[in-house]
């Protein structure tokens, strides 16, 4: 019996052990065919209390700075809540036609919310669960100010809050769908938003000001539509053959900065001079300017020295990462994929790929930095792509993890974010344990199973005893039916089966 229970344990931690930590089965596919586009949910808080959080409603040009640069082929939709929540960009495939549309309703974002339901708005942002397409991946994106707010009751919003983080948010998280929070002012619920980017594997951002929110967005964008960047050494970048397209983004903090761009043969852009193939979009904070069918060479983006700046490329010969995920604890050693594709392909030709300098770059929540030399420490896959070891982080924080592949005339780098967890996770409403204890479960199987056994034996004992009274009250009432007592005998009256067997 004992070794039954010992081996039953056993099985059982073993069982839970590999459900929590192996990926799903999604994951295993190759992940040299992979090739997943990316699917991006924006919910905006349209609340009442925006009046003042976002008073000049930058929310407004930070999205149509997002509509611009989602990438061609994705998908993306856009809703707005308060207290019912309301499509105000359908979800659909990005094209020019779903880009106009999403321009003109940038103008319908208010401050006319009641309450802030976040409950339905994540609901609604996942109306197809059941039917999505597996080759897209689908992240959400949340931007408030407050928190639950469903009812006038806060026990009913402590309960909707509660049901959120127990039962749709690990839902979401176990079917690879992060959702990434965005604090709007102090008086979002900061643990709770925080408490929902980590059940779903996401990150969590807080926005001092409105200002901020146009950077975060990017930052956002980055994660679930990572795109490939050229180099910037004081704001001169090279321009491949392979580059179709090239976009820059500029930000700055004053609201009269002077911004252009000098191609390599020295003509001149500026966003008040209309150029083919060159189109700008300016705001009080940013300025993004797109080139088509780019000349190749050096280019310069002239801007002030206190500006930052990236630039992105479409081209045919594109980098490629499978990145760690968004959120994850402590001393997990993790796993990148690197590659190259030439026209949709992945490139496999050694003498090709020998010509390459690939490098991964770790830079930690203190700034220090690490790096793998991938092309030295790693042979030349047949496959075309390279799998790294990441190594473990033992700090809490986010990482910034950068790809950076440099040829004789090609450079390339992406960038991608990890949030660190280290230790529990503070507690967001109910008193559940957010994390699964690190001491065996073999313990706590056992005691339950001796629990079992016990109640099992005082239940036996209790049925003995039971047994012996009724031996000793049908052995009184046989005494008593004897000739010569004084109570008569009474026909029909016989002990049953058990009480013969507990007789005998």
């Amino acid at each position: 019996m004992k070794g039954s229970m010992a081996a039953a344990a056993r099985i059982l931690c073993t069982l839970l052990t590999l459900w929590l930590v192996l990926p799903p089965a999604a994951s295993f596919a190759d992940p040299v065919t992979r090739m997943m586009k990316p699917d991006l949910r924006l919910l905006i808080d349209i609340s009442g209390s925006m009046k003042d959080s976002d008073p000049d409603n930058l929310r407004g040009p930070a999205l149509e700075l997002i509509v611009r640069l989602l990438p061609e082929g994705a998908r993306a939709g856009v809703w707005i809540f308060g207290e019912e929540v309301e499509v105000l960009v359908p979800h659909r495939v990005i094209d020019a036609a779903w880009r106009e549309e999403a321009r003109r309703a940038v103008a319908q974002i208010d401050n006319s919310g009641q309450r802030t339901n976040i409950p339905a708005a994540l609901a609604a942002a996942t109306y197809d669960r059941g039917s999505m397409d597996p080759s897209y991946r689908t992240s959400i994106v949340l931007l408030t100010d407050g928190k639950v707010d469903v009812s006038a009751s806060p026990m009913a919003n402590a309960a909707a809050a509660r049901k959120l983080l127990q039962d749709a948010a690990p839902s979401l998280g176990a079917t690879g769908i992060p959702v990434h929070t965005i604090a709007l002012s102090d008086e979002a619920d900061w643990t709770f938003l925080r408490a929902l980017a980590e059940e779903t594997a996401g990150l969590a951002e807080k926005a001092e000001t409105a200002g901020e929110l146009t950077g975060i967005f990017v930052q956002s964008l980055e994660m679930v539509a990572p795109t490939a960047r050229v180099p910037l050494a004081g704001g001169s970048f090279a321009i491949d053959d392979s580059v179709e397209e090239f976009t820059a983004l500029i930000f700055f903090a004053g609201e009269e900065t002077s911004v252009g761009l000098v191609s390599p043969s020295r003509v001149r852009y500026r966003p008040e001079r209309a150029a083919e193939g060159v189109e700008w979009f300016v705001t009080g904070r940013f300025a993004l300017v797109t080139v088509s069918s780019p000349e190749p060479g050096q280019w310069q983006l002239a801007a002030p020295p206190d500006a930052s700046m990236r630039v992105t490329v479409i081209a045919d010969l594109q980098l490629e990462v499978d990145p760690l995920p968004n959120s994850m604890p402590a001393d997990r050693v993790g796993e990148v994929g690197i590659r190259l594709r030439d026209g949709g392909d992945v490139l496999r030709d050694p003498e090709v790929l020998g010509l390459m300098d690939i490098r991964l770059d770790i830079t930690g929540p203190d700034g220090t930095t690490e790096t793998i030399d991938v092309s030295g420490r790693y042979p030349i896959p047949q496959s075309g792509e390279y799998r790294v070891a990441v190594p473990a982080f033992a700090r809490g924080g986010r990482y910034e993890l950068t790809a950076r592949v440099h040829g004789k005339t090609l450079q390339r780098e992406l960038p991608m974010y990890v949030e660190v967890i280290a230790g529990p996770a503070e507690s967001a409403i109910s008193t559940r344990p957010s994390d699964i204890p690190e001491t065996s479960l073999a313990v706590p199987i056992a005691s339950v199973l001796g629990a079992i056994a016990a109640v099992g034996l005082v239940s036996l004992w209790i049925s003995r005893r039971r047994r012996r009274r009724r031996l000793e009250l049908w052995k009184r009432r046989f005494q008593d039916s004897q000739p010569g007592a004084e109570v008569p005998v009474l026909d029909g009256l016989r002990a049953d089966s058990e009480d013969q067997r507990g007789a005998s």
